[in-house]
């Protein structure tokens, strides 16, 4: 494979913090540390562009929300005139409506590549969507369902739509090099206690609500466990993080479960866990779920959309029904009772990472995608 160093232009004009925000972060460091130049097109006073900046990377802040921006789109052809970028993958589906004719205004054609998390429930085949559309090489879905929703709500060629999942560290997340006690320690856990551990954004459809029943069905029967909830309100969320808050002291959980808000050593964190609980309504992916699997957590997650891309189900963990909290809380009861099959699904959950959601097999991936485009433009790497 051609190894010559290629000018990136990665984009992602959004103000929230989450696993796309975070995916995007990893994306512009894995490619810097191939040796590749990366820029990084945000919002700025996002989020994304303060962590960008504090680590480093290279950053174009233009104020993009929404479709039609003829001022931005001729700042971002300048840019990609004056850095001569000869790839731009955008990480946001309405990123394409001001990188497209930004490339185009340019006169430099370059591939451009999208990476889609989420589904649409509306069909874009409309003028606008089918020109936008026209000048995208590549879409890569995270889960088969996020392909299949592509292909059928918009214009794309079945064949230029790929499913590449969403991969993690294995060298950071790695159980080896976690420090359990230490990081219970934190939260007041002892070695005896039996932690259930939830990571996500406080967003409903996440399943905080089903959790929270599930703690006070299991708080009932097993004296010894404990739980935490890790994550933050994004923008525009924070009135759902405070109603968790209330229903979990309302519920009488207050002596079982800490929350801890962000936290960047999470793979520790999943370390000190003995079990992962999953309950969302809807999820594109479930990249935590692959991050558990990592740290040899045995997971219990609910049966939902792309989550059946990571998961083999009496494995490498348990399958529940969303929205039903009594099936979240037998499942979980069942791997309390069992240290056996949770020992056993811990090390299958690693090895499954290991082969399929491992971050340099994705990376390869993705530069090999970036050179095999670039031949069909007839462009050199190092022009």
């Amino acid at each position: 494979m051609v190894t010559v160093p290629l000018r990136i232009l990665q984009t992602c004009f959004s103000h929230s913090w989450g696993g796309l925000e975070i995916h995007t972060l990893r994306a512009v460091s894995r490619l810097h540390q191939r040796g590749h130049e990366v820029w990084l097109a945000c919002l700025p006073d996002s989020r994304l562009t303060h962590e960008a900046e504090y680590l480093g990377f290279n950053t174009l802040t233009l104020n993009v929300k929404g479709y039609v921006h003829p001022r931005l789109i001729m700042r971002m052809s300048k840019f990609l005139n004056d850095r001569k970028i000869s790839v731009i993958h955008s990480q946001l589906s309405r990123d394409i409506a001001t990188v497209v004719p930004a490339m185009l205004l340019s006169g430099k054609k370059a591939p451009v590549i999208l990476s889609k998390r989420m589904g649409s429930y509306i069909s874009k085949r409309d003028l606008f969507h089918r020109f936008t559309y026209k000048h995208v090489s590549c879409v890569l879905a995270i889960s088969e369902v996020i392909r299949k929703n592509v292909i059928e709500t918009t214009p794309m060629k079945p064949e230029n739509v790929i499913t590449l999942h969403e991969p993690v560290d294995t060298q950071r997340f790695d159980p080896d090099c976690s420090d359990r006690l230490r990081t219970r320690s934190g939260c007041d856990f002892t070695d005896d206690d039996f932690v259930i551990g939830f990571v996500g954004r406080f967003s409903p459809g996440k399943g905080h609500e089903d959790f929270l029943i599930a703690l006070k069905l299991l708080k009932e029967k097993y004296r010894a466990i404990k739980a935490w909830i890790v994550g933050e309100a994004s923008h525009g969320e924070e009135e759902y993080e405070r109603k968790i808050h209330n229903l979990a002291q309302s519920a009488g959980l207050g002596d079982i479960l800490r929350f801890s808000g962000f936290r960047k050593d999470i793979a520790d964190v999943m370390y000190a866990f003995d079990l992962f609980a999953f309950p969302s309504h809807a999820e594109a992916f479930g990249a935590a779920l692959v991050e558990a699997m990592a740290m040899e957590r045995p997971v219990v997650s609910t049966n939902c959309d792309g989550v059946v891309d990571i998961i083999i189900d009496g494995v490498t963990g348990l399958y529940v029904n969303p929205h039903s909290p009594q099936e979240l809380a037998d499942a979980i009861g069942r791997l309390i009772e069992n240290p056996a099959l949770r020992r056993q699904m811990g090390i299958a959950g690693r090895k499954r990472v290991l082969t399929h959601f491992d971050e340099r097999i994705h990376i390869e991936r993705i530069e090999t995608l970036y050179y095999s485009l670039l031949k069909n433009f007839d462009q050199h790497p190092s022009k």
